[in-house]
């Protein structure tokens, strides 16, 4: 298990529950970086083998659950909830079930994903609205067992008034903040700054994260000669700042999305924000009041939409602001938990 948007609800969620006197205990592979992490933050955390189809990975979560005897069980990926439901099961531990679902990758319509989003678990959780629909209308899920819960941002960490920048630039700076996989769109991204380098040369582009197409990315910058106005900056865990140093945050992802993390913590720190159409991303992104949609894996589009924000200092001004307000009032935090402490009761009441 790597570092992403998923890991980060995850550690958040847990940190927040906690806070407000809720026990948590993370069980995870010993060597993933949730492990390490939460253990880090001073949540409990069990040294877990999570692997489908397995009878002693089964067995052991097992003793694991009757050892915490937890009241909910909440899980995240795919194998962990097989193994987590059916050792539920085997453990004869009347624990409630929660299934988050963080993609909107398509589901099959197989008789094991029926098994594992309907009969298995009390209720599904995902991270979008959207989600949820594809879930209902392309699989046909019960829409009354799912909810859609969007990932909370912390007010008061992403605050613009407080952050200082990681950095300044005398360039206009556009950026991306996020894990290097190939669905996110980087390609798409330089692409359209190789569009933009000979019209606009006092334009400055960060790429901040790190993972999986970290070469790749370092490869196409020298490739199209952008070595002069792209920096990579590795992983950062002061991504407030980073937001804070930025003019333009842009987000070509194309697929896979809920409600991205990096797009509301852009809100919070009134940034205007740039995003492909895809997964739940138009539930929060407004075109034309929170920001600027286009169409996935259009460098064109992008491009075109930099050059916009560039020439027009008060659209980004006023999507900074709609941003905010709706993290302030739909999103923050304090929300989100509120919803999944809702959620909990309602399981616990009806187990």
């Amino acid at each position: 298990m790597g570092w992403g948007g998923q890991e980060i609800r995850i550690l958040q969620e847990s940190l927040g529950m906690m806070k407000r006197g809720h026990r948590v205990v993370i069980a995870a592979p010993a060597r993933s970086s949730i492990f390490k992490r939460a253990d880090e933050a001073g949540i409990s955390v069990l040294p877990a083998y999570f692997q489908k189809h397995n009878p002693f990975s089964i067995v052991s979560t097992a003793s694991i659950i009757n050892r915490v005897k937890p009241d909910i069980v909440n899980t995240h990926s795919s194998s962990d909830s097989w193994v987590s439901a059916l050792a539920v099961k085997l453990s004869g531990h009347g624990a409630g079930i929660i299934r988050t679902r963080h993609l909107s990758t398509p589901i099959s319509k197989s008789f094991t994903s029926r098994l594992i989003y309907e009969k298995l678990p009390d209720s599904v959780m995902t991270t979008g609205e959207q989600i949820r629909q594809n879930m209902i209308h392309d699989n046909g899920f019960s829409a009354s067992k799912i909810i859609s819960i969007p990932t909370g941002i912390d007010l008061e960490r992403f605050n613009p008034e407080k952050v200082e920048p990681a950095f300044r630039s005398n360039n206009f700076s556009v950026g991306m903040v996020g894990v290097l996989r190939s669905w996110k769109g980087h390609v798409y991204f330089l692409e359209a700054i190789n569009k933009i380098k000979n019209k606009i040369p006092e334009m400055s582009f960060y790429i901040a994260g790190d993972g999986p197409q970290h070469e790749n990315i370092e490869g196409l910058i020298s490739k199209l000669s952008l070595n002069d106005m792209v920096f990579m900056l590795g992983h950062r865990e002061d991504v407030p700042g980073i937001l804070a140093s930025l003019d333009v945050v842009v987000h070509p992802s194309y697929a896979n999305e809920g409600v991205p993390q990096s797009i509301l913590q852009a809100f919070a720190m009134e940034k205007p924000v740039i995003a492909s159409d895809t997964g739940a991303i138009k539930e929060v992104l407004i075109d034309g009041k929170t920001g600027l949609l286009i169409e996935p894996k259009n460098a064109d589009a992008l491009a075109g939409k930099i050059i916009e924000l560039y020439y027009k200092p008060e659209m980004r001004a006023g999507f900074g602001k709609e941003g905010r307000l709706i993290v302030e009032n739909d999103y923050s935090m304090g929300s989100m938990l509120d919803k999944i402490e809702a959620l909990y009761e309602k399981i616990l009441n009806d187990v």
